[in-house]
């Protein structure tokens, strides 16, 4: 009856061993998609502020950094 109940709370260890790795394996994994997500959006912002060619004249510079957010 000892070795039953050994076995039976050794399994139910492994049961909650299995769970606790894969939710810690799961929440590894949201963090990482998460970092390629924030860098993706940093690499489109940097490419659109590379296309930009700001005015050589500081008057319409002014109105362009005015009016940048609009589009």
């Amino acid at each position: 009856m000892f070795l039953r109940l050994k076995l039976w709370l050794g399994a139910v260890g492994l049961f909650a061993a299995a769970l606790a790795a894969s939710w810690l394996g799961g929440k590894k994994k949201a963090q990482t998609d998460a970092k390629i997500r924030e860098v993706n959006e940093y690499v489109e912002t940097r490419k659109r502020l590379d296309e930009i060619e700001p005015p050589s004249d500081p008057a319409a510079a002014r109105e362009w950094l005015q009016h940048r957010g609009e589009q």
